[in-house]
């Protein structure tokens, strides 16, 4: 097992919550039933706060009102409940407002639902929580039912149906979006490397493409724990973009990618970005698309925390149609503790593994003096 490997936490399933008074519970008030299934988890006397980001034209009052119902009959007392707003083409204002909000809190702990959040709005929150060196645990809840089913795919795919992508879960993509947070100028000059997972919608891949004109790309494809049948799905949807793209992206003799990693254990995610940065990172300027699932997310936090030459693009959704996913199933936890450590620990494994072992061998091989 490589270092990184037992550095990073694993998640572990769960049955329920405590939110003690020196705590944050942040979880983000969508249409999606799962927006709270973490709150529903919390157990015992609940003394700490509860924080719902709300979506500026996503969120209705109905869903705010309903997670906030929620977490009063939980037992989160009304002074210990708010509201925060996230604008999801003008999100540069959200990370103040939350470190503001947490540190007028005096939190040293937070809890961040992640089942129903924008992946950029993950990334912000975890800075933040980094920053601010806050003991930081992950909560996951899966859905019950995905959309598409097996059946829809394979009789849009029969008739041809798609427009590889886009089955219909999107309303569109309005652009892409960049933070100063996760932006970067290393390597400008340099051709650009770009990274992304592939989804359901290509069309978020292709207006990254349109934006930044990378020279080359990678893909990463998501193997389900379950619905093992959408790893083929993704790899069908992009199979145009990988025949463009042939040389970055090879494939196995059934035609699915070799690139791939679990939707659900991010840390094989992990693997996969830190293979590639390194493989890139001496004549490349790498730029990475959070194009992925909840938790491959955390993946991507990581890999930017420690590296911060990496130069983040999102594309971001127009809207959402309410029929990607239902109910709530599994939930799980992940302890990262004090983000700021882990961070620093996995950053002096980089430096040790690479870094020192570069400067030993210039050692090594340099002229006496």
């Amino acid at each position: 097992m490589s270092t990184e490997r037992s550095i990073i936490p694993v998640p572990k399933q769960i049955s329920r919550i405590r939110l003690e008074r020196n705590a944050a519970f942040i979880g983000a008030a969508g249409f999606e039933q799962r927006s709270t299934a973490g709150l529903k988890l919390l157990q015992g006397h609940v003394e700490g706060n509860v924080i719902a980001i709300t979506y500026k034209s996503e969120t209705s009052d109905e869903d705010q009102q309903s997670f906030i119902r929620v977490a009063r009959e939980r037992g989160t007392s009304h002074n210990r409940i708010s509201t925060l707003e996230y604008r999801s083409f003008e999100p540069h204002a959200f990370s103040e407002g939350l470190k503001s909000r947490l540190s007028a809190l005096r939190v040293d702990r937070v809890i961040l639902d992640i089942s129903a959040m924008s992946k950029l709005a993950i990334l912000l929150c975890l800075d933040i929580c980094r920053e601010l060196r806050l003991h930081v645990s992950v909560h996951y809840a899966e859905a019950l039912k995905y959309g598409p089913t097996l059946e829809e795919y394979q009789q849009a795919r029969a008739a041809n149906a798609l427009n590889r992508p886009s089955f219909q879960i999107y309303t569109g993509v309005r652009g892409v979006v960049r933070v100063a947070r996760f932006s970067s100028v290393a390597m400008q000059g340099q051709p650009t490397a770009a990274i992304a997972f592939m989804s359901f919608n290509d069309e978020l891949i292709q207006a990254l493409l349109d934006s930044v004109y990378p020279s080359r790309l990678f893909l990463i494809n998501g193997r389900p724990p379950v619905l093992t049948w959408r790893e083929e799905a993704t790899a069908w949807i992009h199979s145009r973009l990988v025949s463009e793209w042939p040389a970055d992206n090879p494939v196995d003799e059934a035609g699915l990618p070799i690139r791939k990693a679990s939707t659900l254990h991010y840390r094989e995610a992990f693997n996969v970005l830190h293979q590639l940065y390194w493989d890139l990172n001496v004549d490349h300027r790498i730029l990475l698309a959070p194009t992925c699932s909840k938790m491959q997310t955390l993946a991507c936090f990581l890999m930017v925390a420690i590296h911060p030459d990496i130069h983040v693009e999102y594309p971001t959704p127009q809207g959402f149609l309410h029929l990607y996913s239902s109910g709530i199933g599994k939930s799980w936890m992940v302890t990262f503790g004090k983000l700021h450590e882990l961070v620093e620990k996995l950053a002096q494994h980089e430096q040790k593994k690479y870094l020192q072992v570069a400067t030993e061998t210039e050692a090594e091989y340099s002229p006496a003096t």
